[in-house]
């Protein structure tokens, strides 16, 4: 009986999806690694790489991440996500360039165009199967911003294009690293026990490093990753779904080891 209800279920399904009135999604569980350049042409090896489930980031007027400068920088993402076939409608909204390409092909190129934030939407049919995504990003001077998004789209049906993204007042919290190893000691072992950093540091014995005790001081650390300088400030979106959405301030910890909240 059981199995006579999924087979059931598994028709419904593909006869809605047939006849067009079932919504399909493309993205799946997969992440975007974003590798960040500090210079404008994607040159040379990223100096900073970050894993997020998706591409939506306000970077405001400072730096994206460790060892990147606030202006004139370039960032390349990418996912491998699988798509069921159909139409499918991309939205892109950048401060500076964006270009969005899949499968080696690129469908849009805001370069050199005055574009800046403004949403750019295209339709783009898909096969059936895992699809490359891949979206550069360049920032000269200001505001930073990217968000990119897709949805299933049947010419035809009445669905309408996403609206503008709204850009979140701060960049969202970034995911911690799995291995972080800094001058003062390696914080691997910190990070798979869920354990101060304190436990971890290693004074490099210069006269102006910091001391057991005051590390011992610092909250712990949340955000794992390299940082720099010591005690500097920033702050991240932590619920963008709240109204005003929730942001909180983060301290980089004197081990460069990861990021505290203040």
């Amino acid at each position: 009986m059981k199995r006579f209800s999924l087979i059931a279920a598994v028709l419904i399904i593909v006869i809605l999806v047939m006849a067009g009135t079932a919504t399909i999604f493309g993205q799946t569980t997969d992440q975007w690694t974003t590798n960040y350049f500090p210079n404008q042409d994607w040159a040379g090896a990223p100096v900073y790489t970050q894993i997020t489930p998706t591409l939506s980031f306000n970077w405001g007027t400072g730096s994206p991440g460790p060892n990147m400068p606030a202006d004139n920088w370039t960032s390349r993402s990418n996912i491998t996500s699988y798509f069921y076939s159909g139409n499918y409608r991309f939205s892109v909204l950048a401060d500076d360039e964006a270009v969005l390409v899949i499968d080696n092909v690129t469908y849009l190129d805001t370069r050199g165009k005055g574009l800046s934030g403004k949403t750019q939407v295209v339709d783009i049919s898909m096969n059936e199967g895992y699809h490359n995504i891949r979206v550069d990003f360049r920032e000269f001077t200001g505001n930073a911003y990217l968000y990119v998004s897709w949805v299933y789209y049947k010419p035809g049906s009445g669905t309408p294009a996403p609206p503008p993204s709204t850009p979140l007042p701060f960049p969202l919290v970034p995911t911690s690293q799995a291995t972080v190893v800094t001058k003062y000691g390696d914080y691997t072992p910190c990070i798979q026990a869920n354990s101060h950093q304190s436990n971890c540091f290693q004074s490099d014995g210069a006269w102006n490093s910091p001391n057991l005790g005051s590390i011992q001081l610092e909250p712990q650390i949340t955000v794992w990753m390299n940082c720099e300088p010591p005690d500097a400030d920033t702050t991240w979106t932590t619920d963008p779904n709240t109204d005003p959405v929730t942001t909180k301030g983060f301290r980089c910890s004197k081990t460069l080891a990861g990021w505290f909240q203040r």
